[in-house]
This record gives structure tokens, sequence and C-alpha cells, in this order.
């Protein structure tokens, strides 16, 4: 394993540390500091810009030749971190202990380290790594939210105010969905230099903002919470093919939820997000897709077809039909029988 010191903590002197380490000249552009992989190294880029409120963004997209152990060690109060995980395992750990973390895919952790200790994170060799840091200069941070921060009440006020690092702390749970969309807004506006770090500064309080949403939904009992995790989209998904397959079952919200195992939210967040539709216009659109395939069928009367797809009510069935394609289910069924 290659074990390389920052002895930095602004994102700025980060990348600079890291650049000097691995032998590269780091870049600068309006306030972004970047460096590439040496070959010898490894592929891909590092990544960040410090804003005045305090956040910062760092994000990984490497990999690396051997195993990599970046040790981030100044002696001074560190950043609180939210380490985001979209793509290879991450392995943090605080640098006074001899204990590490395995942050998965997919899988996000809020970590501040105790005193001036540090963090401590590696790469695994021949694995994609992206990950995203959102870094809180937690000083800077309380004197530019001050006021926002006097009536706050959650665990997290207690993180962001240690300004002298007092408590050690560590919460990792499943990233929302809400992470991929934000995301894939990072690489955009490249040849727009002001569009692009307005872009970073508004990625980095998204990122913020839904990591202290996700936190308090994290406080919740399962049943209760309602951001949609990543890890639960194929579970949506698959609900879906089951739908598509077996129109004319019960498809109430209250039976998908006991199928997939989600409570209704998440379920209709899910199919929002997946499909650009609630569950029952799903339903809906899967049911009359199918009958227009029977209504061509000689063996199928009208009838036939309202049962097939799951529907009690003939006139009900009509009704929606035309609505969505302006003829009705018999008028339709004599063109092609």
């Amino acid at each position: 394993m290659l074990v390389f010191q920052v002895n930095s903590i602004p994102l700025k002197d980060v990348i600079i540390s890291l650049a000097k380490s691995f032998k590269v000249k780091p870049q600068h552009f309006c306030g972004e500091y970047s460096l590439t992989l040496p070959e010898h190294l490894g592929t891909g880029e590092i990544r960040g810009i410090n804003f005045e409120n305090g956040l910062a963004l760092l994000i990984y997209k490497v990999t690396f030749k051997e195993d990599i152990r970046l040790e981030f060690t100044l002696n001074e109060v560190h950043p609180v971190k939210f380490l985001n995980s979209v793509q290879g395992p991450l392995i943090h750990e605080f640098g006074n202990e001899n204990k590490t973390h395995l942050i998965e895919e997919f899988k996000s952790a809020i970590v501040a380290s105790q005193n001036r200790s540090g963090h401590i994170i590696e790469f695994r060799k021949d694995t994609r790594h992206e990950v995203v840091s959102v870094e809180i200069d937690r000083e800077r941070f309380c004197t530019q939210e001050s006021c926002e921060l006097q009536d706050w009440n959650s665990p997290l006020k207690e993180v962001l105010t240690d300004t002298k690092g007092k408590k050690q702390f560590y919460h990792i749970a499943s990233s929302g969905v809400y992470f991929k969309t934000i995301l894939g807004d990072v690489g955009k506006y490249k040849k727009q230099t002001v569009v692009r770090k307005f872009n970073l500064q508004s990625i980095t309080i998204q990122m913020f903002i839904q990591q202290l949403v996700q936190f308090q939904d994290d406080l919740l009992h399962t049943n209760k919470r309602s951001v949609l995790r990543i890890q639960e989209l194929k579970r949506v998904e698959e609900l879906g093919e089951l739908i598509l397959k077996n129109l004319a079952d019960d498809h109430s919200i209250k039976k998908l939820s006991q199928i997939s195992g989600l409570n209704p939210a998440k379920l209709q967040h899910g199919f929002h997000y997946l499909f650009g539709q609630s569950i029952s216009e799903y339903i809906t659109h899967a049911r009359l897709e199918r009958a227009n395939v029977l209504l061509k069928d000689k063996e199928y009367s009208v009838r036939d077809v309202v049962a097939a797809i799951g529907l009690e009510s003939g006139s009900y069935f009509s009704k929606i039909y035309k609505e969505k394609y302006g003829i009705t289910p018999k008028k339709y069924k004599s063109i092609y029988c």
C-alpha cells in the first residue's frame, strides 16, 4: 500500500499537497483546483473548490494501480465531512483510532474527528472510485450562519458548531436517490466559467441540505421514513415488473407496500423517480396498453378484456380508455375485428 501525507486543510492546499506527493502539477482556474493522476499511479482526477460560507466540495474520480492511503493529519481541527461513495467502496479511519469504517457504494457517512486527530481514507487498487465529499469549515460556517443555527433543533447542530473538535462523530446510511440527480450536473458548464462556479456552489449547497434532511429521516422509525434510498430503487423496479406481469391482481398501495417492504411515501417517490408517474397512473397506463393488445384479439370480448386487466366496471374502462385514446374500446375493437 502506498501512503501519502496531506498536511493541509483548505481544499486549495489539499490539492496542491496531493499534487506534490503524486509528482504532478496542480491546475487552478477561478478558485477550482484539480490534479490528474500520473500514469504510474492510475487514471482519473481529483477536484476541489471552497466557498465563502465555509462549505467546500471535493471530488475523487480515480482508479489506482495500487492500494492508496491518504492521511489527513494536519495538527488542526478538521472540517466535518459528508462522504458519499457514488462508485466503489471507500475505507475511512479516524486519525486517533486503529479502527476502519467501510463506506460501501451508495452509502453516505458524516464524519467529524476529535481534537486535531484528522482522517484517513483508503482506495482499493484496480477499482473505479467516485467519492464526493462536502466539507464544512465549522468556524467559518458558524460565523456565516450564526442566526440560522440558533433555532435549529438537530443532533447535527452539536457536530457543526463544535469548533474545537471536542467530540468525535460518525454516522452512516444508504444514500438517497437525490444524490444521483444532483451529482449528474457536476460536469456541466466546463466552458462557461461563471456558470460553472455557481453551478458547483449550488450542487454543494443542495448536497449539504439533502444530507441534513436524510440524517433527520434516518432518526425516524423505518415505517415513517420518506427519503428514498438508491438501494431501494431495485425493489421499486421489480415491483413495476410484477405489476406488468399480473395486471389482474390487487395492486392497492397497501398490498404493494407489503410486497416491497417500502412505505407508501417511498413507493410513490420511487415510481415518480423511475417512471415519471404515480402508482395509480403507472397501473392505469399499463392496463390500457395491455387492453389495446387484447382488443385486437378475436377471442376476447370487451368484457373479457375488462376482467383480464383487473377492472370490474365496464363503464369505467370505457371512460378511461376514451380519455386516453379518444375512442371507445368497442369502436377500437370493431376496427380490427
